[in-house]
């Protein structure tokens, strides 16, 4: 549980490096992080490296007992490399190449930009690799396209021929591939895979939808692989030294699974405040979505157990376009999230606001004179000096202890994301959202949330799981549902599961046919209704919203209705089922994409049906406790003040009882 922050010495002048690491040591940090955008700073020839300035901050660091987190530079190519390999640069579908300028002007397919890339991290790693004050490195930033609304995928030749090799690799012949891609569509057929170009962008604009999905796949690979290239050479030199690289959250651009086999730990770039919430009522808007932080917290946590927060928003960023403040302390509401969620370290981009450059207006945990703290410096300072109020090894002696009868298992799968985003079909689906409200849903009944993925061990006991969305499956993923079921489990299926295969085709038979053995219930219809157009859905005797998605459901003999439609023409057709199977499982299909307060209601139906333990009352919406060791967290992401549920005569280490709007509590 160490605090820390991005560090750039090569935007500053020499002669304050030692006043800003003096400065950092005095708040009380103990990470910094360097190198990240430095590659001509590094070598400003080719092959003529220059380290002794990040020599000497390293050894900087290490008189004032700091860990350093250090970068591989490949995000920011320097203006020599392109100058010499144009073709490292993305090329747009009118055939317009990028310029040099900013940050992430490469595509990962470039074999000069591969070169390049092994060149500089082979001499960072033999320089720095066993270096005392190297406690990791983060490989690269942000994995993405440049200008997604511009260039979406890239259109140059090395891409190209990346793809048809990559589709060589995965159909084998071109017959497989029209069977896969459904061209006979439109007479869409191939003749040799050399006839395939890579779509622009991820929308078909009413071509192959599957085509564009195997191009998000692709996509992902290719960043996926240039990771790799990065990682086995550092893996040569950094001993037991953890390597990562920094997601931002349900980014399309990169699956973090398919990065995750090459890394040790995984980290992710936080955000909450964008401005972006449209007509906000209250002032939570300062806060962000306490869903989304905690969701995204325990998906890094679920690959290997071990993750970071690399980047966290210190203040006012530069590039919303809506720059709200934020609420007063809850920079330090994200901290304590962070760190109740099991991160190993919190670090924040960056110390110092910078003076120039397209990010003036990102604040900083100091202001732009090097010296004085911002606001969310003085909050990073406050959360170091509570965290010695804590007994680190009683906390983190409770991040492992799995208790499958107060877990919820969520299944999500990244693959879900592209499809939706490239064949939507209701324009108001958010798979995003969706999954982010059986998230919350859970959290508010005290519940531990347990991030799955198809095709990966789930943990022995759990009791329920539920998979929001899970609409391309194959014949693997279905029978892991039904063999979680049949051992006794209790399953969650919601609306548009298993509808197609993984190439994204229908079935051959009726809608969701691999599943309706399992429910019990066949999907006679569905209905999306317009923008801000809601129906009623009814349940135990309670009206709920709706409007994105609702299937018309027809209950089997011996299937239980749970919730029915209760205007519409159809009104009285069935919304919510349950089957119960064998060994005392069962399957209940959530039919309709109802709002938080109904998926609230049914998770609450569902945990006390099935006995779950560790069960609070349903806290207020936005506010999470989590459980420690000895300790309870509580999160206020309210705007008003809140009581702690805890027990008389506990003793508060952090905050009181009553828990302040972006406040924290911590009792045993």
């Amino acid at each position: 549980m160490k605090i820390g922050t991005y560090y750039y010495p090569e935007q500053w002048p020499e002669n304050q490096w030692e006043r800003d690491f003096d400065r950092m040591a005095e708040m009380g940090l103990q990470i910094v992080h360097m190198g990240e955008f430095a590659w001509f700073t590094m070598e400003p020839e080719p092959g003529k490296f220059r380290f002794e300035w990040l020599e000497r901050c390293l050894e900087m660091a290490r008189a004032r007992e700091m860990d350093v987190i250090l970068c591989t530079p490949t995000a920011a190519p320097p203006v020599w490399l392109v100058q010499q390999h144009p073709d490292i640069l993305p090329t747009a579908e009118d055939g317009t190449r990028d310029r040099f300028g900013g940050r992430r002007h490469y595509t990962p397919t470039s074999s000069a930009m591969r070169e390049a890339a092994v060149r500089i991290v082979t001499a960072l790693a033999e320089k720095f690799g066993g270096h005392p004050s190297v406690v990791g490195w983060q490989i690269d930033n942000e994995y993405s396209s440049k200008d997604m609304s511009r260039l979406g995928f890239d259109q140059g030749a090395e891409t190209q021929s990346a793809f048809r090799q990559w589709l060589r690799a995965k159909y084998g012949s071109i017959e497989s591939l029209n069977r896969a891609w459904g061209n006979q569509f439109w007479n869409q057929y191939y003749t040799d895979f050399d006839q395939i170009l890579i779509p622009p962008t991820r929308e078909p604009r009413y071509g192959n939808p599957h085509q564009n999905l195997d191009a998000s796949r692709f996509w992902s690979r290719a960043f996926a692989d240039f990771n790799k290239l990065q990682a086995d050479i550092l893996k040569k030199h950094v001993g037991q030294r953890w390597i990562t690289t920094n997601f931002m959250p349900f980014h399309l651009d990169v699956d973090p699974g398919a990065i995750a086999p090459d890394v040790s730990l995984m980290a992710w770039d936080s955000y909450p405040i964008t401005g972006w919430v449209r007509s906000p009522t209250n002032d939570e808007y300062r806060m962000g979505d306490p869903a989304n932080i905690s969701f995204t917290h325990d998906l890094m946590a679920s690959y290997h157990g071990r993750w970071g927060l690399l980047e966290l928003q210190p203040g006012h960023v530069n590039w919303s376009g809506y720059p709200v403040l934020p609420y007063p302390n809850v920079i330090r509401l994200w901290i304590w999230t962070a760190l109740a969620h099991g991160a190993e370290f919190v670090t924040t981009y960056r110390f110092r606001q910078p003076r120039f450059g397209i990010e003036l207006f990102h604040e900083g945990l100091v202001e732009p004179d090097g010296v004085t703290p911002s606001p969310g410096g003085e909050q990073f300072v406050h959360v170091i000096d509570e965290l010695k109020q804590i007994d680190k090894a009683k906390w983190n002696a409770g991040a492992d202890n799995f208790d499958p009868d107060s877990t919820v298992g969520l299944l999500f799968d990244f693959e879900q994301l592209w499809w939706y985003e490239t064949l939507p079909q209701a324009k108001r689906w958010s798979q995003p959202h969706w999954v982010r409200l059986w998230y919350q849903a859970a959290a508010r009944r005290g519940l531990r949330v347990k991030v799955l993925h198809p095709k990966q061990p789930w943990p022995a006991g759990l009791k329920l799981v539920v998979a929001p969305g899970m609409q391309m499956v194959d014949d693997a993923d279905v029978q892991q549902l039904h063999e979680f079921v049949g051992g006794g489990g209790h399953l969650v299926l919601t609306c548009r599961t298993a509808l197609m295969d993984r190439n994204g085709q229908l079935w051959e038979g009726k809608l969701a046919h691999p599943i309706l053995d399992m429910i019990g219930a066949e999907i006679e219809a569905y209905d999306s209704l317009p923008e801000e157009c809601w129906g009623e859905v009814e349940m135990d005797a309670k009206k709920y919203p709706w409007g994105v998605w609702g299937d018309l459901l027809y209950a089997a003999e011996g299937t239980k209705v749970l919730a029915k439609y209760s205007n519409q023409f159809y009104a009285g057709a069935a919304a919510v089922t349950q089957c119960k199977r064998a060994k005392g499982g069962s399957t209940t299909y959530c039919g309709v994409h109802g709002e938080a307060a109904f998926v609230d209601a049914l998770v609450e139906r569902l945990a006390t049906q099935i006995g779950l333990k560790g069960q609070s009352p349903p806290l207020p919406s936005r506010v999470q406790v989590i459980r420690r060791g000895p300790y309870h967290v509580l999160l206020n992401y309210l705007d008003t003040q809140v009581v702690a549920p805890a027990a008389k005569g506990a003793r508060f280490l952090v905050g009181t009882r009553r828990v302040e709007p972006a406040g924290v509590a911590i009792w045993e």
